[in-house]
Parts: structure tokens; sequence; C-alpha cells
């Protein structure tokens, strides 16, 4: 007998960010240990796109107990590298869309991420506009919540540097289909 699962749909997540730098490498230098500043370098990264469904709930890092060592770890993740004496920086900004004006009833929820060399006041800005126009042309027909911003900024001092900010889910539902 086969049993016939739908689309994980992801639960529980948590926000965190990193910087790291290395004399060595970008990816087994610098990025490895921005993944390390930021509490997740024991997983194997997996990028998703950009939307969180309704169900979904934010943890804080102290509340969850992190998946085993080599586990998978998806994430909407931005990144930025560089080189020594350069400024990079990496944000994320969330926000819950609603049904109507009162915001009682949410209908899941959008995600953009900005990487770059902005000063985390031009990266905060950015993702501002980006998360609006993205909201305007793809779901105006829902009412945006607040605006939850997630940035990293490094002035690398090494050869290579990496910022990134992350939200990362946890744990996921996988509902049964009736054939």
């Amino acid at each position: 007998m086969v049993k016939k699962v739908g689309n994980l749909i992801p639960n529980t997540f948590f926000i965190t960010k990193g910087s790291g730098e290395s004399d060595l490498e970008k990816h087994a230098g610098s990025y490895h240990m921005a993944l390390y500043d930021a509490g997740i370098s024991d997983f194997n990264i997996m990028t998703y796109s950009s939307v969180i469904p309704a169900t979904a709930h934010l943890a804080t890092m102290d509340e969850i107990d992190l998946p085993p060592f080599g586990s998978e770890m998806k994430t909407i993740m931005a990144v930025s590298h560089g080189y020594q004496d350069e400024f990079v920086s990496a944000g994320v900004v969330y926000a819950w869309m609603y049904k109507d004006e009162n915001f009682d009833e949410k209908v899941g929820g959008l995600v953009c991420e900005v990487s770059g060399r902005y000063r985390i006041e031009e990266l905060e800005s950015r993702l501002i506009r980006v998360i609006n126009d993205l909201h305007q042309k793809t779901y105006d027909k829902y009412y945006l919540g607040e605006l939850n911003f997630i940035t990293e900024g490094i002035t690398i001092e090494k050869r290579y540097g990496t910022a990134l900010a992350a939200l990362c889910f946890l744990d996921f539902l996988q509902p049964d289909i009736e054939e």
C-alpha cells in the first residue's frame, strides 16, 4: 500500500544573523564562519524562495532544540561576500499579510532578501522598497502588516568576509492526501 502525502508546510521558524572572515577561502572560510556566528554551521543549508504559510510561527533560538548535526536546514537567506577593507551587508525583511484592514485573518507571510555593499540604513531602506514593490505587484489584494528586519554587516579585515541574515525553518507539517 502506498500513502500519498502533500508538500511540506513550514511550521516553526527562527531568525538569525552572523558574519565571518577568513584569509583562506570564501565558502570554506568566511561563509562557514558567518554560519557559525549565526548558530547554524552544523547544518546543510538549503534555500527557499520568499513566502511563509499563515500557520507558521516564530520561535526564539532559546525556545527551540536544533536538529541533529548534518541535518538539512531550509532557510530564506541573504548572503554577501566581499574582500579586505570592504563593507558588506545582508538583510531579510518579512511581514504577515492579512485579508482585511482589521488584520484579523492572516493569509501568509512575504519575505524579501537584499545583499551587497550597503550601509545598514541603506539596506533597510532598500528592503522596505523591495517588499513594498513585491507586495504591490503580486499581493495588493492583501494588507501588509508590520515589517520585521534581520540585518548584518561587516567591515572586512581579513582577505574574505561574509555577512548573512536568515529566516530558518525548524519543522514542517506534511498533510496526508486522500485518494
